[in-house]
């Protein structure tokens, strides 16, 4: 399957929050968080560009026909690091690590070395 239509991208916490708000409740919503990339695509952080294909890959050729998939950007290094990060406060998301892949309102969780593992992120995808 495509992901065309089905791939949105947010620059911030705040983008994720209003995207989040204004997609409908019987989708299910994958998250790639991931550094900032620079001028030529290349994250900040090397797990974040080891772990970009196949995540894409993967969730490109099993993304539910209800789903969606958002990669979403932590910001540079600095704003990622503060302890006031959003994304680390937020009581719903808690990320500790990057890159992080979740199904949004759901325990499921994947980070770093475990985005290499095209089984892991396929259970991840496919079970619902």
């Amino acid at each position: 399957m495509a992901l065309c239509n089905k791939k949105l991208y947010a620059n911030s916490y705040d983008d994720l929050k209003n995207i989040l708000r204004k997609l409908e409740k019987d989708k299910r919503i994958f998250v790639f968080f991931h550094g900032s990339k620079d001028s030529q695509g290349y994250s900040w952080c090397p797990y974040c560009v080891e772990v970009e294909k196949p995540v894409e890959e993967t969730v490109e050729f099993l993304l539910p026909s209800n789903g969606i998939f958002i990669e979403c950007s932590v910001g540079d290094r600095a704003s990622w690091k503060d302890s006031n990060c959003s994304f680390r406060k937020d009581p719903q998301l808690r990320l500790t690590n990057i890159p992080t892949l979740v199904e949004w309102g759901t325990s499921k969780r994947l980070t770093e070395n475990q985005l290499l593992d095209p089984d892991m992120i396929k259970i991840l995808v496919e079970e619902d």
